[in-house]
C-alpha cells in the first residue's frame, strides 16, 4: 500500500456534490465525422478497420502466441501501420483554424494519443521480434480501448458497435486493474510502467459508453504523466470515499526532475491545477488536461472548470518531487 494514501484521501473533500438529475451516460464530447475533410474521414475509417482487425484476432488468439504473432505481423504489414501512424500525425491538418470547433480538436487529440500510440510502438516492437505473449493481452486491451473511444469521439464511425456502447452493461473496476497493472505505457518517444493500487471494488460504469469516457480521462493523464515522468514509474491509485462510496477519487502521480518542478512552480504561482484551464504545453498539444476537465464537468453537471477546481472534483499538486493529478468519478449501481 502506497505511504501517501492518507496524503491522496486529504486532497480534497470527501464529500463532492453533484448538479446532475440522471447519471452521465458517457457522450457530449463527440464531433460529427462531417467535421472533418474527405481525406481525414478516409484515413479514420482506414484506422478504424485497422484496430478492428488486431482486435478480432487477438480477441481469438492472445491466449495462443505460435498462432497471434505471425498474424499479427502480417496484419502490420498489410495495414501499412508504419504510414497509418504517420498519416495520423497530420490528421486535421488541413481544417481551417478560424472556423474548427475546440471539440474538434480535442477528438483529434484524443485519436492520435489515447491508446493509440502505445498499441503502434507495441506493433513496431512485435514486428522487430522484441514482444512476445506476454504484451498480447495488452495490444488487447489497447486496441479495444481505442476502438471504444474513437466510436465516444465520432458516433458515426459505427453505428451498429455505438448502439452497442450505448446499452445498459455494468462495469467493474477491476478492468481498470486488468488492463493496467504492471502495464507498459508508450508516449511521444516515452516508455512508463504502470503500478495500479486499487482499493474499491465494485461498479464503476453503467454501460460501455460511459467507460470509454472514464478510459479517455485515464489515457490522457496517464499519457500526459509519461511523457513527463523523470523515470518510468507512474501509479494510478484508485480510492473510495466513505465505506459506502458515491465517488471514487483516481490519482495519477509520476516523479519530476528539479527543473521540471521550478518550472510549474514559475508558470503557476496560483497553483498548478489550473493546468486543466488547457493551453499550456513543453512539447504537446496543450488540450490534454482541458479534456478530462470537461469530461468531469459533465459527470457531475459542473457549469465551468473553475467550479470544478474550487470545489475539488479534479486538481493538481506538487508533493514530494511528484506530480500529482487527481479527478472523481460517481460510483456506479450494481
Amino acid at each position: 500500500m502506497s505511504a501517501f494514501v492518507e496524503q491522496y484521501y486529504a486532497l480534497a473533500p470527501l464529500h463532492l456534490p453533484s448538479y446532475r438529475t440522471l447519471r452521465y451516460d458517457g457522450s457530449d464530447m463527440s464531433v460529427e465525422l462531417a467535421a472533418f475533410p474527405p481525406a481525414d474521414q478516409r484515413l479514420l475509417g482506414r484506422l478504424y478497420q485497422a484496430l478492428t482487425d488486431i482486435f478480432e484476432l487477438l480477441r481469438v488468439h492472445r491466449h495462443n502466441s505460435v498462432v497471434a504473432l505471425p498474424h499479427l505481423r502480417t496484419l502490420y504489414h498489410q495495414g501499412d501501420w508504419a504510414a497509418l501512424v504517420y498519416d495520423i500525425r497530420a490528421l486535421g491538418d488541413t481544417l481551417p483554424v478560424e472556423t474548427t470547433s475546440q471539440r474538434v480538436y480535442q477528438v483529434i487529440h484524443d485519436l492520435r494519443g489515447g491508446a493509440f500510440q502505445a498499441l503502434a510502438m507495441h506493433l513496431q516492437l512485435l514486428t522487430l521480434e522484441m514482444e512476445g505473449l506476454a504484451n498480447l493481452h495488452r495490444m488487447f486491451f489497447l486496441a479495444r480501448d481505442q476502438l471504444k473511444m474513437m466510436r465516444n469521439a465520432l458516433p458515426a464511425i459505427d453505428p451498429v458497435g455505438l448502439a452497442r456502447d450505448q446499452n445498459g452493461s455494468v462495469h467493474a473496476v477491476e478492468l481498470l486493474v486488468e488492463k493496467w497493472q504492471a502495464s507498459s505505457q508508450y508516449y511521444g518517444g516515452h516508455e512508463a510502467v504502470i503500478t495500479v493500487e486499487a482499493h474499491y471494488t465494485g461498479a464503476i460504469a453503467e454501460r460501455c459508453l460511459e467507460f470509454s469516457a472514464l478510459d479517455r480521462v485515464i489515457y490522457n493523464l496517464i499519457n500526459n504523466a509519461v511523457r513527463h515522468s523523470a523515470t518510468q514509474a507512474i501509479t494510478l491509485t484508485i480510492l473510495p470515499l466513505g465505506a459506502e462510496p458515491a465517488d471514487l477519487r483516481f490519482v495519477v502521480t509520476n516523479p519530476l526532475t528539479v527543473p521540471q518542478q521550478r518550472i510549474l512552480e514559475e508558470r503557476f504561482p496560483e497553483g498548478v491545477g489550473t493546468l486543466f484551464y488547457g493551453g499550456f504545453t513543453t512539447d504537446g498539444s496543450g488540450l490534454g488536461l482541458r479534456i478530462c476537465a470537461d469530461f468531469i464537468c459533465n459527470a457531475y453537471g459542473l457549469k465551468d472548470v473553475a467550479q470544478g477546481l474550487a470545489e475539488g472534483h479534479f486538481g493538481i499538486v506538487l508533493a514530494h518531487n511528484h506530480f500529482v493529478a487527481w479527478f472523481h468519478w460517481p460510483v456506479a449501481a450494481d
